[in-house]
């Protein structure tokens, strides 16, 4: 069975939420940021002047979207094993002509096809919340790229931790609440240089415009990202699923 074949069953096999919840979370913080800007757009132009407007854009949603990205990286790892577990369906899956290998890195990569589609569906919405505002400037699409690269490289070290948790527990809850712990404390994690590497506190230093160290989302997510996604699946390969 080629991989192909294994990658759009198993695509063709996820709820619907799934995909939703990776549009439409990425599409709510928008939301935040058009109500903020409506609200706030000409105190904010005068108090991040010269910045342009494109960037106060992105400075005032960074926080929030550091927030609840590793919450919704957490929340998609935890549906597409979902399915598995609620319809007990492992050991059937697992009796196939398949790699278990394959069958691991399949939803791997279902979930880092997710997220950087949440990413896209973020940044297209802080584009299009641009163009209502009429921001002046033409959009600096060499910035909110280089952001959205780094962001994407982070998103891999949580994914591959998700992913593991996902996969090794029955109990959809565990890594939903270790995954939630962690971004809830990323904000903290991200102030020490011991803990600042940590997956969920990555996506803190993908912004360019602060006085940040991007290398830490490269290195954190790059590390993070092969290690646990190599551990993961050698595990998964020698365990008997219940």
């Amino acid at each position: 069975m080629k991989w192909g074949a294994i990658f759009l069953s198993e695509c063709q096999k996820q709820k619907k939420m799934v995909w939703i919840l990776s549009t439409a979370g990425p599409l709510l913080v928008v939301l935040l940021l058009f109500v903020n800007l409506f609200l706030r757009y000409d105190y904010l132009m005068m108090k991040f002047a010269p910045m342009t407007s494109w960037e106060i854009a992105m400075r005032e949603i960074f926080f929030l979207w550091s927030f609840f990205f590793p919450i919704g990286v957490t929340l998609l790892a935890a549906m597409i094993h979902f399915c598995e577990f609620q319809d007990d369906v492992w050991k059937q899956l697992l009796s196939m002509p398949v790699a278990r290998s394959h069958i691991y890195l399949t939803k791997w990569f279902l979930l880092i096809l997710l997220t950087g589609m949440s990413i896209l569906v973020f940044l297209a919405g802080i584009w299009v919340t641009g163009l209502i505002f009429g921001f002046p400037e033409p959009f600096p699409i060499l910035l909110y790229g280089e952001y959205g690269l780094y962001l994407f490289v982070s998103g891999l070290g949580i994914s591959s931790i998700q992913h593991w948790l996902s996969s090794k527990c029955k109990n959809t809850m565990i890594p939903v609440a270790i995954g939630i712990t962690g971004s809830v404390c990323a904000l903290f994690l991200a102030q020490s240089e011991m803990t600042q590497y940590m997956p969920y506190a990555s996506a803190l230093a993908a912004l360019p415009l602060l006085d940040t160290n991007q290398n830490i989302a490269l290195i954190s997510g790059l590390g993070f990202g092969i290690g646990g996604i190599a551990l993961g699946m050698l595990e998964f390969q020698s365990k008997d699923m219940m």
